[in-house]
């Protein structure tokens, strides 16, 4: 077993164990058999459409790469996006900080045809995006609810300002490693040697290498920024839908509930929460997601907390992460089956060449001729 591998396996013990922890923390101070009483009195159709959001959510982002693929003149199938995008949501959500996404998609990506150049493009775009609208529809609904905003925060305001800090100073780096790069790896360098000298990275060269051929792609996506501003937008728009559906499945888990929740506010609570806990070094986020939750809601629906958080995070996490595997396991396979295929045409190319290169050699040929001369020579003196 590789040290990656028995990483990967130790981040999901270590989820498990969040997981039970905080289901007995939460459950501690609370009527178990009401609890379960009111998840099994929930609409069940409603559970089923929150699952068919998470769904939308995850293929939205195949249709964003496709998307950026497309423009970039890589074509690809959108069963294979699908696959990238799966195998992108499973490795963030067993890796602390969601950092383990990326680098596997534009694997899988490069295992499927696409250079990997191209793919740390077109991830370094999709990742831009994706905080960017973070961002963005925080401050929109700073504007149109605040209210709902303010008194989110106020529930959980350390976490909220750091989680803000941390995603600012991630913009502001990755607006670096766009437009000023040369600053962005005298940062990523001196912090990558003080984690060195204090045994915090155990492979700082290796590290630093890793971290410089990612530069490289946002580099590289300046450049396609500035040429494709109209794909952007349409890449931005599709984000914000993205978004907007994962963060509507909360909506639709409380209307499960019977409650009558306000779609806007619930949004708002939902942009608090993300930015409150997805920089948690933490895998899934675990623990961390499920206590926030509790805060934010539990004033507004004390006698349903508990069990909106249970239904709200088995539908978008653990589902999620079921579903994911599964088809993580397919891209694995389907990228097995492409390699051979790959192997199989080059083989055969190889072939024809050897070939054509046989009948088109003016040597072989003119010894080919004179030896059916020799031969029809001899037929004749025989006969």
């Amino acid at each position: 077993m590789s040290k990656k591998t028995l990483k990967y396996l130790i981040n999901i013990i270590l989820i498990f164990l969040l997981a039970a922890g905080t289901l007995y923390f939460l459950l501690r101070g609370s009527e178990i058999k009401v609890v379960f009483s009111k998840i099994g009195e929930a609409n069940i159709y409603l559970l089923m459409l929150g699952a068919m959001f998470v769904l939308g959510y995850v293929c939205c982002e195949s249709v964003i790469i496709r998307y950026i693929l497309h423009n970039l003149k890589q074509e690809i199938s959108i069963f294979k996006c699908i696959l990238v995008s799966n195998v992108g949501f499973f490795f963030c959500g067993i890796t602390p900080s969601a950092t383990g996404g990326q680098p596997m998609q534009v694997f899988y990506l490069a295992k499927y045809g696409v250079d990997p150049l191209m793919g740390t493009l077109v991830i370094a775009v999709v990742t831009i995006c994706y905080k960017m609208t973070l961002v963005l529809l925080t401050v929109l609904f700073l504007i149109i609810r605040p209210s709902a905003m303010c008194e989110a925060i106020s529930n959980a305001p350390i976490l909220f300002f750091i989680g803000v800090v941390i995603i600012l100073s991630l913009i502001v780096f990755l607006g670096l490693c766009v437009y000023k790069t040369s600053i962005a790896f005298f940062i990523i360098s001196k912090v990558i040697s003080f984690g060195g000298k204090i045994k915090l990275i155990k492979n700082p060269d290796r590290t630093l290498s890793k971290a410089i051929h990612s530069i490289r792609g946002y580099e590289k996506a300046s450049i396609f920024v500035k040429n494709h501003p109209g794909m952007i937008g349409g890449a931005m728009l599709m984000t914000l839908v993205q978004r907007l559906l994962y963060f509507s499945v909360t909506f639709v888990v409380l209307s499960a509930l019977h409650l009558d929740p306000n779609w806007l506010d619930v949004i708002a609570y939902q942009l608090v929460l993300a930015l409150a806990v997805d920089a948690l070094p933490l895998p899934g986020a675990s623990g961390a997601n499920e206590t926030v939750f509790q805060l934010l809601y539990g004033a507004l629906y004390a006698d349903v907390a508990v069990s909106a958080v249970i239904l709200n995070r088995g539908i978008t996490y653990y589902f999620m992460m079921l579903f994911t595997l599964f088809f993580t396991i397919v891209a694995h396979f389907v990228s097995l089956r492409w390699e051979k295929k790959m192997k199989s045409i080059e083989a055969h190319a190889k072939k024809v060449h050897v070939l054509s290169h046989y009948v088109k050699d003016p040597v072989i040929n003119s010894g080919g001729e004179e030896d059916d001369i020799n031969c029809s020579a001899e037929r004749s003196e025989a006969e």
